[in-house]
Formats: C-alpha cells, sequence, structure tokens
C-alpha cells in the first residue's frame, strides 16, 4: 500500500531559462543542452528544485535572506532558482557567491542605485529575473556591480578591490559583444547586461559610460524599431537612454533613442521619478542643439528658435500629473519631497537649456541666474528637509550650476557638488568641480559664449586615467579594459553612422 501510495516526482523536460521564459523547450534528452541555450552560448541548466503537485500553500510572510522585512515596505521574496543556480555552479567560488546573494537577495543594497527606496525591490527584481537562466551572460557584470556597491556602503576604496572589479568588467564586456539580437528576450538581456556595466563603470573606472550605452541601444535599436509586442517593456532601456541623452546633451550630439513616455496611467520611473514626461523635450534639445552646431541659413535658424520657443512654452506650463497619487505609492514625505523636487530641478534645467541655445553668456542673464538660484535652492533644501541625499539630478545641478557668477555662490556650490552629483560615479564628482572652475574662469575671461562650447566637459576621457593612482595589477586591467573599449567603439561606430 505504501509503494502503491507513493507518487514519484515528474522529471523536468523544461531547462531552468526556458521554463522562467515560459518557452518550448527543445532538447533530444534531458542531459542534453536546448537549441535556445546553444543559440546564445549560455550554460543550459535545469537546477531549479522539484516543486511537489498540487496548489501551494500560501506563505502570509515574504522570506529574505540577510534581514528581517521593515514594516510597511514590500520585500522581494526569497528565489529558490537563484539560491540553486548559485549553489550548483558557484560552490568552488564562496566569495562571488556571497557578492551575488549581496545584490540579489538585499534590496537595501541598491539604495544608490534607485532614486528613493521604495523603488529598491523593483529594481532588484529586474536584476534578477534574468539571472537563473542568463548566469554565463550576467555574472561577470554583475560582481564588478555587487563590489561597486558594497564600496559604496563601506564608504571605502581599495586597489584590490578596483583590480578585481576591472578585471569583471573587462570579460563582461566581451560578453556584451558577443550578444546577438533576435527576440525581446535578447534585447532585455543586453540592455540588462550593459545597465550593470554602465554603474560599475562609472564607479571603478569613470570613463566608457556614454558608448555602453550607445553599443546596447544601437545595437538593440533595429530590433525595437520594428515595434514588436513587448519589446518596450523593458526596465534597463530608460536608464540608458538617460544616460546617453545626458552626455548627449553635453557634446551637442544626437541621441540614440528617446524615452518612450507611457500614454496613460501614473508612472513614476525607478530613476527619473515624476519627470520622466520631460525627457523627449531633452531630447529635442539635443537635436536642436546639434543643428545649430551646423546650421548659418538663417531661414534654418529661424525654424530652430521656433522649435526653441515651442519647448519653452510646454516646459514652462508642464507640472507632474498626478501627483496626488504619491501619498499611497511612497512610504514616506521625504521620498514624497525628494521626487518632487528632482521633477522641479530637470523642468528649469530644460528651461535653462532653452535659454542658453537662443542667449550667449552676456545676454539675457538676469533670467538664466533666476531659475539657477531656484534649482540649486530646490535641491538644498530638499537635502535639509528630508536627510537623503538627491539621486539622479546630476544634469540639472551642472547646467544651473554654470551660471553662478557671485565667488560666494561659487564656494557654495563647489560643495553642493557632492550632494548632488551621483554618489556611484566618484570620478564624476571631481572632475565636475574641475569642470565649474575652469567654465567659470572662461566665463569671466569672456572666452566662453555657452557652457556646452568650453573645451573642457563635465566629464572625463579615456586618455585622463592615471595609471599611477593603481598598482602594476590594476594597471594591467585598465589596459585590458582600455583595448576591449577601443574595439567596442570601432563595433559601435559602424553599426550607427
Amino acid at each position: 500500500m505504501e509503494a502503491a501510495g507513493a507518487r514519484q516526482p515528474k522529471l523536468r523536460s523544461a531547462c531552468d531559462r526556458c521554463y522562467d521564459l515560459k518557452e518550448r523547450c527543445e532538447r533530444p534528452t534531458t542531459s542534453a543542452g536546448c537549441a535556445r541555450c546553444k543559440r546564445l552560448s549560455l550554460v543550459c541548466t535545469t537546477a531549479r528544485p522539484v516543486r511537489p503537485p498540487g496548489r501551494r500553500a500560501h506563505r502570509g510572510k515574504a522570506f529574505m535572506p540577510g534581514g528581517a522585512s521593515k514594516p510597511g515596505r514590500k520585500q522581494q521574496q526569497y528565489d529558490p532558482a537563484i539560491d540553486a543556480c548559485l549553489t550548483v555552479i558557484l560552490d568552488e567560488q564562496p566569495q562571488d557567491k556571497e557578492l551575488l546573494l549581496f545584490l540579489l537577495c538585499r534590496p537595501e543594497s541598491l539604495d544608490q542605485y534607485v532614486v528613493c527606496p521604495s523603488f529598491q525591490v523593483e529594481q532588484q527584481r529586474s536584476l534578477a529575473v534574468h539571472f537563473p537562466s542568463a548566469l554565463a551572460s550576467l555574472k561577470d557584470a554583475y560582481l564588478a556591480c555587487a563590489i561597486t556597491l558594497k564600496q559604496l556602503q563601506s564608504g571605502t576604496k581599495s586597489d584590490m578591490n578596483a583590480s578585481v572589479s576591472l578585471g569583471y568588467i573587462t570579460k563582461a564586456m566581451s560578453t556584451l559583444h558577443s550578444i546577438s539580437i533576435s527576440s525581446s528576450q535578447d534585447v532585455a538581456l543586453c540592455h540588462a547586461l550593459g545597465g550593470a556595466l554602465a554603474f560599475s563603470i562609472y564607479s571603478a573606472v569613470g570613463v566608457g559610460v556614454p558608448d555602453i550605452c550607445r553599443y546596447c541601444l544601437g545595437t538593440t535599436r533595429p530590433f525595437m524599431d520594428t515595434g514588436i509586442s513587448g519589446a518596450h517593456d523593458d526596465p534597463w532601456e530608460n536608464f540608458l537612454i538617460m544616460l546617453d541623452t545626458m552626455d548627449c546633451l553635453v557634446h551637442r550630439l544626437n541621441p540614440i533613442r528617446q524615452i518612450q513616455v507611457p500614454a496613460k496611467g501614473f508612472a513614476v520611473d525607478r530613476h527619473l521619478g515624476l519627470c520622466l514626461p520631460l525627457m523627449p523635450y531633452y531630447y529635442d534639445l539635443c537635436v536642436i542643439s546639434n543643428l545649430l552646431l551646423k546650421t548659418t541659413e538663417v531661414n534654418d535658424l529661424d525654424s530652430l528658435h521656433k522649435q526653441l520657443d515651442d519647448i519653452h512654452a510646454a516646459v514652462e506650463a508642464w507640472q507632474p500629473s498626478n501627483s496626488e497619487q504619491l501619498i499611497k505609492q511612497f512610504s514616506g514625505p521625504a521620498e514624497i519631497v525628494n521626487l518632487l523636487a528632482q521633477a522641479k530641478a530637470y523642468r528649469l534645467g530644460a528651461l535653462l537649456m532653452v535659454h542658453r541655445l537662443r542667449f550667449p553668456f552676456g545676454q539675457e542673464d538676469a533670467r538664466a541666474e533666476i531659475w539657477s538660484k531656484e534649482v540649486l535652492m530646490e535641491l538644498q533644501m530638499a537635502k535639509l528637509v528630508t536627510n537623503m541625499q538627491m539621486r539622479f539630478v546630476t544634469l540639472p545641478f551642472i547646467v544651473a550650476a554654470v551660471e553662478v557668477q557671485e565667488k560666494s555662490l561659487r564656494v557654495k556650490t563647489l560643495q553642493q557638488v557632492d550632494d548632488c552629483v551621483d554618489r556611484f560615479a566618484p570620478s564624476m564628482q571631481n572632475v565636475t568641480k574641475t569642470f565649474l572652475t575652469r567654465v567659470w574662469h572662461e566665463r569671466d575671461l569672456n572666452i566662453t559664449k555657452r557652457w556646452f562650447d568650453s573645451v573642457h566637459k563635465p566629464c572625463p576621457v579615456l586618455d585622463s586615467i592615471d595609471t599611477t593612482c593603481f598598482n602594476n595589477q590594476v594597471a594591467g586591467e585598465a589596459e585590458n579594459f582600455s583595448s576591449q573599449f577601443g574595439k567596442l567603439g570601432r563595433d559601435l561606430s559602424g553599426q550607427i553612422f
């Protein structure tokens, strides 16, 4: 009776990747790799635990390893697929498993990655969703990302960590270069890999981030342009587009793609918060700025100035929609204050950009000075009220800071850099201070007419890496990274132009 009543677990036929994607898994036997994993050069695994048949028991509380749930905040459930995947593949590398669990199972570690704490769990889910089925592709980028976050959390950096991180980054760039795009899953994987790389590179090296963004967006653009359903449901796409747009605005280039704003509903972006609907105007400003750089025909200039007037009118009238829902969606008043301050900063930053595309330094400075003071005061007051560092306000802060003319206010503005330029990019903080000092000097001497025409830009270049700051091992890894970066840039030029 006991033998007859016992149930044998059903043998699984789908690998973990196909199971997660709910796709048909084609392989001759359960021990062989499937067609999809072979095509993507991925490790085909079946590491997920066998679940008993029947309805699953309801769990009243979510379990999260490494800490208890905080009241009033939705927490990430423990994902056995991730733990099983790491246990099977990384048993001989316990330090790697520890880093990946820190990244994928502790939402609070992602504080620097999102605009406010309420998005930590959502950000963690977007990191974890592809991992069990694409560990081989994402592992190195995620390890570099985890090292970056641990260093930010501890507030210390070491040559050893820098060397290890650069090694992971170099390998992850090779993986990114090898990805071919033939489905929406490939697009999401490319963007996730690029997003993790961009975050890590900003911290570890400080150069090459715009090129990573342009490579990813350029590689996936042909598939995205087909308009296939689901192609735009990608949480990493906006992050890459935001970084690309910021760089293009500074260097007067055309962005690869424009952020798609949801037509309906109340949407708050995990990085751009309430000001997501303003980003198409920033895209248009990049395009107009690039055209103004090349155009001399009077009729063309008049047309571009008319477009600037239209953008000014639209941005001036803009305000966050459905802001009353903020109270329902976010955990406390501090988050709401920062979201509203970020939205105001981006709105005023766009008005300042329109103004400076129309008028050089020395013309209509009073209006620019008022907007500048409003941005800087808004960011400062939000910091004082909430005691939280502002996230993702680097662009409007720089646009406002270049307008400061009083010497005493310039000193205070330089002190404000560490609060307003993203902490995950320490090299950007240092270079922003240098850039502001130089552009102020050029403006005082009447050398520079517009800050974005200055020879100095608020971002480092590859040649500025000072290898004397590293030990020999780190210098070797930086050289490997430089080689990979150059190859990526050459391929990028061939794809986009």
